[in-house]
């Protein structure tokens, strides 16, 4: 793991109107993420994970407070420039899978191959993805023709497409099965071991916060505590 900062947030907050009401989502924040990282955000429903996960993202936008990623402020950035930040430089798996339902596991990911470029057959290199993740015979299934583990798979694989090698995670596993569930774990820490892949990956879960370099637990918006961890787990020895 690189010592290297990837991400640095400062001070950042973001706030919600609804109604009459301003919801404090997050409050000033402060966090720096090294390269090849792997790190969890833990807390319970509301905590400010998914807020914080989608400012990284580009996903949306601080009320307040600065985000760099690779020393650059995306949240200075217009829309026009998230888009293309979104686009070649992160990779999103979330809870639920996002395939087409009408592409096949390959054509899924060539979707993504296509908009983001690059040199090669398209098919070729969909089948290299999916063989990073254990799934080269299911390139011609479609998504109802897989499991939800499966699915989760081809989402991580599609993930990948862009090459960012910055992968955010919004509850990976919280529509699978815990056997289902530590397999596609097991595919995130291997990207995060052998492809060097930083991973940023929300969780109310915290047996599976025993896989990470550092654990955030957020309460209120806020960062409550940041727990060192020098002997990360393996995913096959966590306790569910």
């Amino acid at each position: 793991m690189s010592n290297a900062k990837l991400i640095r947030l400062e001070r950042v907050a973001k706030d919600y109107r609804m109604g009459e009401v301003t919801v404090h989502a997050l409050r000033d924040v402060d966090l720096e993420i090294a390269a090849g990282e792997l790190v969890v955000l833990l807390g319970p429903s509301g905590c400010g994970k998914t807020t914080t996960l989608n400012l990284i993202g580009g996903l949306d936008k601080p009320t307040t407070g600065r985000i760099f990623v690779r020393g650059e402020e995306i949240s200075a950035m217009d829309e026009k420039a998230l888009t293309l930040y979104r686009r070649r430089q992160v990779g999103f798996v979330f809870q639920f899978f996002n395939l087409i339902p009408t592409l096949s596991a390959c054509e899924n990911i060539e979707l993504s191959l296509a908009l983001v470029g690059g040199d090669g057959s398209l098919r070729a290199r969909s089948a290299g993805l999916l063989n990073m993740v254990g799934l080269e015979d299911r390139c011609d299934h479609f998504p109802s023709q897989l499991s939800g583990g499966e699915q989760q798979r081809v989402a991580i694989a599609r993930a990948f497409a862009n090459h960012a090698g910055l992968l955010l995670c919004d509850e990976p596993t919280g529509n699978l099965d815990a056997d289902t569930g530590q397999k596609v774990l097991g595919v995130v820490q291997r990207m995060n071991r052998e492809k060097n892949a930083t991973v940023v990956l929300v969780t109310h879960n915290t047996a599976i916060s025993a896989i990470a370099n550092r654990v955030v637990h957020l309460r209120n918006g806020a960062i409550d505590l940041i727990e060192e961890n020098d002997q990360p787990k393996d995913v096959s020895d966590l306790a569910w």
